[in-house]
């Protein structure tokens, strides 16, 4: 059962990272489009200043694609075995909430559950990283006792 919801839960975080992806690219397309068609049609300031905002949008979206092709290496080379405490790859249960430490994308309903997807650099990642069954963790002023990691 628990390998099971582990490969569930690494199929959905590499699939919404893949779309990330194709939109992240999509969008820098789109952005770029919007250069080369701003420059046959425009002149002066109001020019300087769409192209401006269009190169700052495809700055951002260098940086999404950036840190979504780390994190399909996290995913990547996520290993599925069991583990006996807070690590890449674990789900960790406490007394408030379900975790899998991967990539981060937030709570999402998987198996008829909610899990928090973090990762292990988020502020609640790094609390649980290392920890055992019994454990507990303070985050944002609210104590958790882990019961259960696989």
């Amino acid at each position: 059962m628990e390998f099971t919801i582990k490969k569930e839960l690494l199929d959905f975080c590499v699939a919404k990272n893949k779309d990330r992806i194709k939109d992240i690219v999509l969008a820098m397309e789109h952005a770029q489009d919007a250069i080369e068609n701003d420059t046959k049609s425009s002149a002066g300031d109001k020019y300087e200043t769409t192209r401006e905002m269009v190169q700052q949008d495809l700055n951002r979206y260098q940086d999404q694609l950036a840190q979504a092709k780390k994190d399909a290496v996290v995913l990547q080379q996520l290993e599925l075995d069991v583990k006996t405490s807070g690590a890449v790859g674990a789900v960790v249960v406490t007394d408030k909430a379900s975790y899998f430490i991967a990539i981060s994308l937030g709570k999402q309903y998987i198996a008829a559950n909610d899990y928090m997807i973090i990762s292990a650099s988020s502020p609640i990642g790094k609390l649980l990283l290392g920890k055992v069954i019994g454990e507990g963790i303070v985050f944002n002023g609210n104590s958790q006792t882990i019961q259960a990691i696989y």
